[in-house]
């Protein structure tokens, strides 16, 4: 059994939460409950994406285009993470599946259960493991990091916490994160992460092969160890030991601050994240695969 984490973080921030009035939340889900069930696959669909948002919409058009154009707002500032509390969610995730397409279009990776769905059912049970121990998504992270251009933003409702207090959602923001480089590591060291690219191996629907962007630029940030590995593995791609260096210091830095926000999200909260301006993880579930903690997750690619 790993030792507990006993560093203090960083508190979500009020500005960050919005509460929905109930009346909007009672709206919402009855336009959800009026339309058909419809099969995760049919999700894809971009012309379904927007016929849900439209008549999820009507049921209240003012407030919806208000919670919506509020949650955009709100993610321009640091952290780049918005939470949403007191929505009512139908079992069909049609309102899920229409809040976001508020935003632009629902993507994902080519359908394949259980971990390639545009509604994605996030479980510890099918958690990828970590070759340094523990669970990749434990691990600060941008999500798809492995893509030719990772998504805009994610979206994570909570339908279930893990019951011991388990899974809870850190942020850490490109802001924090280049204060930190700069106080620890020095300027020059900032400077080597914006301006040389480092590989990432691409997931195998994009192609495969190797992309080389850097880690950080002026207001930005793309990381994931493990596919910069892959890159210099199976990749074939390499790296100075300079730079090899540079991107261990990183990583220790991105993992020992306490800048990190730490909050657990409650059954029915949702969070939105700006993916190229923050990196999150969870930490450890002490239950394993037998937790039932049960998120659903999407990437929205913004117009």
């Amino acid at each position: 059994m790993r030792a507990a984490d006993t560093k203090t973080y960083a508190t979500f921030p009020d500005a960050g939460r919005i509460s929905v009035p109930p009346a909007l939340a009672r709206e919402l889900l009855r336009g959800a409950e009026r339309l058909p069930h419809y099969d995760n696959r049919e999700f894809y669909d971009t012309a379904l994406q927007a016929s849900v948002l439209g008549r999820v919409r009507s049921a209240c058009p003012g407030g919806f285009d208000d919670l919506v154009g509020l949650v955009k707002e709100r993610i321009r500032r640091r952290p780049y993470c918005v939470l949403l509390r007191g929505l009512r969610f139908d079992e069909g995730n049609r309102l899920f599946v229409a809040l976001n397409r508020g935003f632009g279009e629902l993507v994902a990776l080519p359908y394949e259960k259980p971990r390639a769905q545009l509604v994605h059912y996030v479980q510890p049970s099918t958690d990828l493991p970590s070759a340094r121990g523990g669970h990749e998504s434990e691990r600060l992270h941008t999500d798809t990091a492995d893509w030719e251009t990772p998504v805009d933003l994610i979206s994570m409702l909570c339908v279930r916490a893990d019951g011991a207090g388990g899974g809870r959602s850190r942020v850490l923001d490109v802001d924090a994160v280049r204060v930190e480089v700069s106080d620890r590591l020095g300027e020059a060291t900032l400077g080597l992460l914006e301006n040389e690219p480092v590989p990432w191996r691409l997931a195998a629907f994009c192609g495969g092969g190797v992309k080389w962007r850097p880690v950080l630029t002026r207001t930005g940030i793309c990381w994931r160890r493990y596919t910069i590995d892959l890159a210099l593995g199976a990749g074939g791609a390499e790296l100075s030991p300079e730079m090899l260096g540079t991107l261990d210091a990183f990583e220790g830095v991105v993992a020992a601050t306490a800048r990190t926000h730490d909050f657990l999200l409650s059954e029915g909260e949702l969070m939105f994240l700006d993916n190229t301006r923050a990196i999150h993880a969870r930490t450890p579930v002490a239950g394993g695969g037998a937790s039932d903690r049960l998120m659903i997750r999407s990437w929205i690619r913004v117009a």
